[in-house]
């Protein structure tokens, strides 16, 4: 496709990257001109220094002949005229990255396509909801949901106690039939490998696993994680995102306490919700954490616009006790760095917004793409399209023609989870979740789509 991208921070700098890799034809405006050296030397594209709402740099970024345009700055209005003028020059996707709560708000009449936008990706929410998926399967690894979050994929580390640990896959697989877990990967000693059913799962090992919403429960038993309707959480900030993340816990049995470092938000914000304890104060003092008991908490969650107050008091209710803790940032260079000093998840709202937006992009054949943990492996969905060569062949022909080390992992049909063999067919408009290596994906995905890919004879 022929893709123009506005915006060249690190939500268009992630997408230019991505979608490089898929061999799209791309170029990018960006308004900053030392940005714009920037990405010159790190893209092999086409980089236009400029307004992303001028029609004359449109044009020359190929508007005119464009599949879609991706307007990603961090200003709405911007983003909002760029889709309005896509539409002029008949683009068929425009899609648009707009944080403003104006659009997100349940009674305001407002038809974001009669202003030329198509999809709409609202960095907090898709925060919040990584935020809330965390919460639900409480000292996860890694977490992402497919297929509308009918289903589950988490990555655990294995302890000595847990039921998993000194078992084979085979064996697993036996003790909780009929219910379908697939385990996907296992990291060990930093060594990313796909398991087949005569991998053994040994201590210290992350295992990550794809499982259907309703397995959610038995899952977190044989990683020994207790479910709990009711958990302690603590959350500060004063930002949109902690405002989204309080309505989603308002009607949870949760017993939640909010910290707000603005008297006046904590005003507002306690006259908001019902439910929540709100509380003025500076998470970053140690006596106020003590205060509120801390150690007792099974969350602390920073979500301010701040990133190095969330940092800071997430290390403080770390060393006070707090089970597990949770920061958001838009620092993108230490990531692994935070998660060595004790923090469980930092959680960047550029970086989720980049995977949202390319699962928009791609969901006609591929999307959810999740990179485990900084190895070279990585579940994707995939769509059949009816006219796929693909459709109707079973596991084991198809199984002949995919690169080593890919797995069909599992496979959506309707409300169906189907965990195939050999034996199971394929069918138009299933969706299939693959797991594979990236240097593979461009090939894998080319089965996916119409092309006589196959000899049906």
């Amino acid at each position: 496709m022929r893709i123009v991208i506005v915006g060249g921070g690190v939500v268009g700098y992630g997408l230019a990257g991505k979608l490089l890799k898929e061999k799209h034809h791309l170029s990018l405006i960006e308004l900053d001109d030392k940005l714009c050296a920037d990405l010159s030397e790190k893209l092999d594209m086409q980089i236009i220094h400029g307004s992303g709402t001028s029609p004359s740099l449109l044009k020359e970024a190929g508007i005119e002949g464009a599949d879609m345009v991706l307007a990603v700055t961090p200003n709405d209005e911007v983003n909002m005229v760029v889709c309005a003028l896509a539409a002029q020059f008949d683009v068929k996707q425009r899609i648009a990255r707009l944080r403003s709560q104006e659009f997100d708000t349940a009674g305001v009449q407002v038809d974001l396509g009669k202003i030329g936008i198509t999809s709409v990706i609202h960095p907090e929410k898709v925060m919040v909801d990584q935020i809330l998926q965390y919460i639900e399967s409480p000292h996860a690894v890694e977490s992402a949901n497919f297929s509308g979050g009918r289903v589950y994929l988490r990555g655990y580390r294995i302890r000595e106690n847990m039921e998993l640990a000194g078992k084979t896959l085979i064996e697993i697989r036996k003790e909780i039939a009929p219910a379908v877990v697939l385990f996907v990967a296992v990291v060990r000693k930093g060594v990313g490998m796909i398991p087949d059913g005569k991998t053994k799962i040994e201590t210290n090992d992350i295992v990550y696993a794809l499982f259907p919403e309703e397995s959610h429960d038995l899952f977190l038993k044989i990683v020994g994680i207790e479910r709990k309707k009711s958990r302690k959480l603590i959350m500060t900030g004063s930002s949109y995102a902690t405002v989204q993340l309080a309505r989603a816990l308002d009607g949870t049995d949760h017993k939640v306490t909010y910290v707000d470092p603005d008297i006046n938000h904590a005003k507002k914000f306690a006259g908001m919700f019902d439910k929540l304890e709100v509380i003025h104060g500076d998470a970053t003092n140690e006596d106020l954490l003590r205060e509120l008991n801390v150690d007792a908490a099974s969350f602390f969650i920073a979500v301010s616009d701040w990133s190095d107050y969330n940092i800071l008091s997430t290390l403080l209710a770390k060393a006070e006790g707090a089970h597990e803790v949770i920061a958001t940032s838009t620092e993108t260079r230490h990531d692994r760095l935070f998660n060595n000093i004790g923090i469980d998840h930092v959680i960047n709202p550029r970086l989720i917004a980049v995977r949202a937006i390319f699962d928009i992009i791609s969901r006609g054949h591929i999307g959810a793409v999740v990179e485990l943990s900084h190895i070279d492996i990585e579940v994707v969905r995939f769509i059949v399209e009816e006219e796929s060569e693909i459709a109707g062949l079973k596991i084991k022909r198809i199984a002949k023609k995919l690169k080593k080390a890919t797995v069909i992992g599992v496979i959506v049909r309707g409300d169906q989870m189907i965990l195939p063999d050999g034996e199971t067919a394929i069918e138009a408009a299933d969706q299939v979740i693959v797991i594979t290596h990236h240097k593979n994906l461009a090939d894998i995905a080319k089965f996916f789509k119409p092309r006589g890919l196959f000899n049906r004879s």
